[in-house]
């Protein structure tokens, strides 16, 4: 009887062995890793939203834009239209806008940098997470748009502008 108290005693006042603390902690670091590994996904499905949504804003201040000028009876020119800064349609730059530049400038602005690229005509968002975007250019992970006119095809007419890409990229 004496034994069995002392037993049960010992067992009670061991706590975790050394192997169970260092299967317990191992659990708790490939958790971690998940978690970790799923908030960078996250993380950048978020960024893409913000950029597609910023983009949105760009795509209705055109239309916006080209409203006003006819309702002001002001005559369309397209090919000036299509090398405007769409920053200026905005009431204020979307978050990380840092101006207008003549070339490539991704090398020398930070990631999650938006800019224009003047002797392009291009719209240029500088990704800050890219672990899941393909592109076919070289360089750092952007997405560039440009406005471009949109023509009849039967005689080459233009009938308006829109925002499209300038390269397709693929992203998650």
């Amino acid at each position: 009887m004496r034994c069995r108290q002392s037993l049960a005693t010992r067992l009670r006042g061991n706590g975790f062995s050394l192997l169970e603390s260092v299967v317990g902690l191992v659990l708790i670091g490939v958790f971690c890793a998940l978690l970790l590994e799923r908030l960078a996904y996250y993380q950048e499905a978020a960024e893409k939203a913000v950029m597609e949504l910023e983009v949105n804003k760009f795509k209705l201040a055109l239309q916006v834009h080209i409203g006003d000028l006819i309702a002001r009876n002001r005559a369309l020119d397209y090919a000036e239209l299509a090398r405007e800064n769409p920053v200026l349609w905005l009431d204020r730059p979307p978050v990380g806008y840092r101006g207008e530049f003549s070339g490539d400038a991704s090398a020398q602005l930070p990631r999650g940098s938006w800019y224009f690229d003047r002797s392009n005509a291009e719209l240029v968002y500088l990704l800050n997470q890219d672990r899941n975007f393909r592109s076919p250019s070289e360089g750092r992970a952007r997405v560039r748009w440009r406005v471009k006119r949109v023509r009849v095809a039967a005689d080459s007419t233009v009938i308006g502008l829109q925002l499209a890409l300038a390269e397709a990229y693929s992203w998650f």
